[in-house]
């Protein structure tokens, strides 16, 4: 028994003409969006909202690392570091000295280790390592023949 072509389910064509107009208006849509997106993004030049783009932000001076005071300086492992080379040079500049170890750490603290010509130079060496600024505390590692 067959249906009068009036009440009959659609045909297998004609679903099938619905979905190929699909892919005719998909470029369509997808050129709008392009278009719409660089119609929104035309005015924009970059940085962000409250203007912070690297051509207006202002300029922070950084503080010189060798204009900061010893004893401020002190407490930092760099800090601590540039204090022993300031007392490898204040040591340096006696020729019995200059073999001695120094080493720097945070608070102040210099170790001096090494051999050292005679007790007299040990002592020498002790009082010109607590001379130099930035100093707290010197422990006497160094050894006498």
């Amino acid at each position: 028994m067959r249906l009068p072509p009036s009440t009959s389910a659609p045909r297998l064509g004609d679903r099938l003409a619905h979905y190929r107009a699909v892919p005719r208006t998909l470029p369509a849509v997808a050129c709008s969006m392009v278009m719409g997106a660089t119609v929104l993004t035309a005015g924009c030049t970059g940085g962000t909202p409250w203007g912070a783009t690297p051509q207006n932000l202002p300029q922070v001076n950084l503080p010189r690392l060798e204009n900061i005071p010893a004893h401020i300086d002190a407490g930092t492992n760099a800090g601590a570091q540039r204090l022993a080379e300031r007392v490898r040079t204040a040591l340096g500049a006696q020729p019995a000295l200059a073999d001695v170890r120094v080493e720097g750490y945070e608070g102040g603290l210099i170790i001096l280790s090494g051999a050292v010509p005679s007790p007299a130079d040990r002592t020498q060496a002790v009082q010109t390592a607590r001379q130099v600024v930035g100093v707290r505390e010197v422990v006497d590692r160094m050894g006498t023949p």
